[in-house]
């Protein structure tokens, strides 16, 4: 038996949007009574593709998308026909297994979608993917404002107001927003598009409206209006209807979500996955978003009313808790908060070639190792200080407020955020350059946030190194080291205790690259 490579690949056949599989290998080709079909000895290069939690060299920042190649053959124009098919945004697979064994025993190296294939005399190229592309293509406000209303009737703004705007939405909890109206006649306004738990407050330039009852309908919001200087709220709607013309600007605190289990990192993160995401429940872990909840219970809040991908907003919301996300090697959605490898079992060691494998425990052998410099800020020096920034205030006022604001308000809607600041000055003692680390976050109380900070500077305000591994690619080193996956590092260098019982540096692979044509693993490992 040798090992060989099979790669599947979704394409569509025609304007409707048909479908079929193409199945090709290494090798002589695949062909075994469980598999779905022969797989044609096509592969030149069977793929590669670097995935990381994070931006290069980074444990913060944007999540960015992976990208590869798989490379077939066709001198013989066997597949010219392809040309033709559609292969964006489509599924794609790569499995590893004995040529000899059956379909069931192979294991996916690496599951994604593609761009359109490149098309040569000799060969045909497939860039592929990560399926974090899937979000960057879709809108978190995905659906507009179409500009129908007939005045006074309608709740779909006019063709000169806001006609072609996207339609806001909120996840969890948000301060002072900036609704837009919706129908002028009746001053109605849309905080977000679907329902919410409550309108908690609406101010006319900084002074609170009185609450009426709620509204049951569209009609009866419509129908009834509020008394004067006051607000009734239609919940299934997201929208609030004024009783009087308002003075000035108009802002509201708006929660969606049923209570504060509802609105955290955790679930707001699924939420826009499977929501304007288009995932199915399948391809979220839902064990990922219930350990982030008890990891980050905290309440949090989004509001979004312009151009912004899912993937973006994710990025905002993982980044408010020091979090990531990402798709592993078969497809499903991974989250977690980024924080010191802990100790468990199940650890794949990565060891030098000149030590022993450890007992009882799966390893794998370093061909290459080197110690590089983060690209964090300070560039890996321990931080001494750590300030969140919490309590957004998603529409800042400091001129035409009423006189009857307070001083306590005034200061609030003056500036963006509220701070909380965790300090340990005796890491300046060793590091004078210590830095300062500064996070912006939708955190939404001060004891959310001083728990976050002093987390931070837990983390941050100690040595942590950042290796680049090269390895053999293996089963176990696919099924065991993926993006958030703990391993140990057994070398003799750097104070990593390779002689010792249970010996090694606990580390996370934040970043990891298959070269499936040569059959090594790069990874980059933080901790």
């Amino acid at each position: 038996m040798s090992l060989i490579y099979l790669a599947e690949i979704t394409a569509a056949i025609n304007s409707a949007g048909a479908t079929v599989v193409l199945r090709y290998s290494t090798g002589t080709g695949y062909s075994h009574s469980s598999a779905p079909g022969f797989y044609e000895p096509r592969i030149v290069q069977p793929a590669n593709l670097v995935r990381s939690m994070f931006g290069a060299g980074t444990t913060g920042g944007p999540v960015e998308v992976g990208y590869g190649e798989l490379v077939l053959g066709n001198v013989d124009g066997a597949l010219d026909a392809l040309a033709d098919y559609g292969f964006n945004g489509r599924a794609f697979a790569l499995l590893v297994g004995d040529d000899a064994a059956a379909y069931s025993s192979f294991t996916t190296v690496l599951s994604g979608t593609m761009d359109q294939a490149v098309f040569t005399m000799a060969e045909v190229t497939v860039r592929l993917r990560d399926k974090l592309q899937l979000l960057d293509k879709r809108q978190a406000a995905p659906n507009r404002f179409g500009g129908t209303n007939a005045l006074p009737a309608g709740v779909d703004g006019t063709a000169d107001d806001i006609r072609g705007k996207p339609k806001p939405k909120i996840y969890g909890r948000v301060l002072n927003v900036s609704p837009p109206v919706v129908n002028t006649s009746r001053l109605i306004y849309q905080c977000n598009d679907g329902a919410i738990a409550a309108v908690n407050a609406v101010y006319d330039n900084g002074i609170s409206l009185t609450a009426g009852a709620v509204y049951t309908s569209q009609t009866d919001m419509e129908t009834n209006v509020p008394a004067a200087s006051g607000y009734r709220v239609w919940p299934a709607g997201g929208m609030f209807r004024l009783g009087s013309s308002p003075a000035g600007q108009i802002t509201a605190d708006v929660s969606q979500g049923a209570g504060v289990a509802n609105r955290t990192a955790g679930q707001i993160l699924q939420a826009l996955a499977s929501g304007p995401g288009g995932l199915a429940g399948s391809e979220v872990s839902s064990a990922d978003v219930t350990a982030l909840d008890t990891a980050q219970p905290a309440e949090l809040g989004l509001w979004i009313d312009g151009e912004q991908s899912v993937r973006e907003a994710m990025t905002t919301v993982a980044a408010a808790v020091g979090a990531w996300f990402g798709f592993d090697r078969t497809g499903v959605l991974r989250m977690g908060r980024l924080s010191a490898p802990a100790v468990g079992t199940g650890y794949l060691v990565f060891r030098s070639l000149t030590l022993a494998q450890p007992a009882g425990l799966l390893s794998a052998d370093i061909l290459d190792i080197e110690r590089v410099v983060a690209e964090d800020e300070g560039r890996g020096i321990p931080a001494y200080s750590v300030t969140v920034r919490h309590s957004k205030n998603w529409t800042v006022q400091t001129s035409g407020l009423a006189g009857a604001v307070t001083a306590t308000r005034r200061a609030f809607l003056a500036e963006e955020y509220r701070t909380a600041v965790a300090t340990d000055s005796t890491v300046l003692n060793m590091h004078p350059l210590a830095p300062t680390l500064e996070r912006e976050t939708l955190l939404l109380t001060q004891a959310a946030a001083d728990a976050e900070a002093a987390r931070l500077l837990a983390v941050f305000g100690v040595r942590r190194d950042r290796l680049k591994i090269r390895s053999q690619l293996g089963t176990e080193l696919v099924s065991l080291a993926d993006l958030g996956s703990t391993v140990r590092v057994s070398i003799d260098r750097f104070g990593y205790d390779a002689g010792k019982v249970g010996a090694g540096k606990l580390m996370l692979v934040t970043a990891i690259e298959y070269d499936a044509q040569n059959n090594v693993a790069d990874l980059e490992l933080w901790g």
